[in-house]
């Protein structure tokens, strides 16, 4: 399904998990204690959320007013794209059409809520809705196995279950990565709690895929200062959550300490990162003793084999980007099918952009996360 002359990978698709998956796929043992605590399901995928953190706040206060607006929403636009297939986030078949609309070849699906499931304080029962949530993701992938592929998640309470499930998704022929927001209870990526997961993840020759989310646990930083206000918080909640993870990833040596690792950064857009590797740059210059496992300037290693970056097809500087950072280290990306996507135009307007050659345009579109997701194959 290659649109023109070239073929198209999506990064960072998602699904749109059903919430009844946290019953239907979870081991029984844990199927009645799982019903208790999620009792408080809404409806869609997004009642995991206050399900596991009843504090969640509605975010419904609008710039300029002083009280809320009960009912406005969490997202005023609508969950999905409008013209995307309403079933295409749980339904493979319908994800299947709504690709060949937009030319892709493979897919790669992250989640969109069922990271937060370490919103559960007992780790058991973190790691059994972590595992429902895989066993569900691979079905839906094994109607297509050739076509969409999905980063997996893994509990981060505990460690020792972490790696089992990082074992796990190693033998399912779907998993083609490890979805981390990098940070849980204050312990960002650099952390040395992490240190098992970055070992057995490498071992695997499976990425480290760190994604943000809005408004949800482990919540991205800044949550409680942009003033209960969606606006706010879905501009700056990625953009910020991927700052932190990137500085974090970088100045905490995990390349150094983790020599096969693959690390991406997904979701937070692109024109931001050549500024924030300068910026870091002239950090480490002056904190050298705070980053004491760092060996070469950040913005060494954000140019090396090992980073790479999703961006937003319509991004204005994504050609000034693409000279700094390097050809080879942009993937494209969908984001279908939330409601801020550029369905069905997301890859046209790179095979389009007049500012980009034909081999940034392969590069970009496919090469480069054929060479990430290593286990993806055309």
């Amino acid at each position: 399904m290659a649109l023109g002359e070239f073929r198209i990978i999506d990064a960072d698709g998602h699904v749109t998990e059903p919430a009844s998956l946290y019953q239907t796929h979870i081991d029984p043992k844990f199927r009645d204690d799982a019903d208790a605590m999620l009792s408080r399901l809404g409806a869609g995928n997004l009642g995991i959320v206050p399900a596991l953190y009843p504090k969640w706040r509605t975010s419904e206060r609008p710039l300029g007013e002083a009280e809320e607006v009960h009912g406005l929403g969490k997202f005023p636009s609508g969950r999905n794209h409008p013209l995307a297939s309403p079933d295409g986030g749980h339904d493979p078949a319908e994800r299947i059409r709504d690709m060949d609309k937009e030319g892709i070849d493979v897919a790669v699906c992250f989640a969109t809520v069922a990271t937060s499931v370490c919103g559960a304080a007992d780790p058991a029962m973190e790691a059994a809705l972590a595992r429902a949530y895989n066993r569900w993701v691979g079905e839906y992938c094994a109607a297509f196995p050739n076509r969409i592929k999905a980063v997996g998640i893994v509990p981060q309470r505990d460690m020792e279950r972490c790696v089992a499930e990082v074992a796990y998704l190693a033998d399912e022929p779907w998993a083609v990565g490890i979805m981390t927001f990098g940070n849980l209870d204050g312990m960002l990526a650099d952390h040395p709690y992490f240190a098992p997961l970055y070992e057995v993840a490498q071992d695997a020759e499976l990425p480290i895929c760190l994604h943000g989310g809005t408004d949800r646990p482990p919540f991205a930083p800044g949550r409680e200062d942009v003033g209960n206000n969606m606006f706010m918080m879905h501009l700056t909640g990625h953009v910020w959550h991927q700052m932190r993870a990137m500085a974090s990833v970088i100045g905490g040596g995990i390349l150094e300490r983790y020599p096969k690792l693959t690390v991406g950064f997904f979701e937070g857009g692109i024109s931001w990162v050549p500024w924030w590797a300068e910026r870091m740059d002239a950090h480490y210059k002056h904190f050298a003793r705070h980053t004491p496992h760092l060996k070469c300037k950040p913005s060494e290693h954000l140019r090396g084999e090992r980073c790479y970056f999703t961006f937003d097809p319509d991004e204005e500087l994504l050609p000034e980007a693409l000279r700094i950072l390097g050809r080879s280290r942009l993937m494209w990306a969908s984001d279908y099918p939330h409601f801020d996507a550029e369905f069905p135009d997301a890859a046209e307007i790179v095979v389009k952009h007049p500012r980009l050659t034909i081999e940034d345009k392969r590069a970009i579109l496919a090469d480069n996360a054929l060479r990430f997701f290593k286990r993806i194959s055309l």
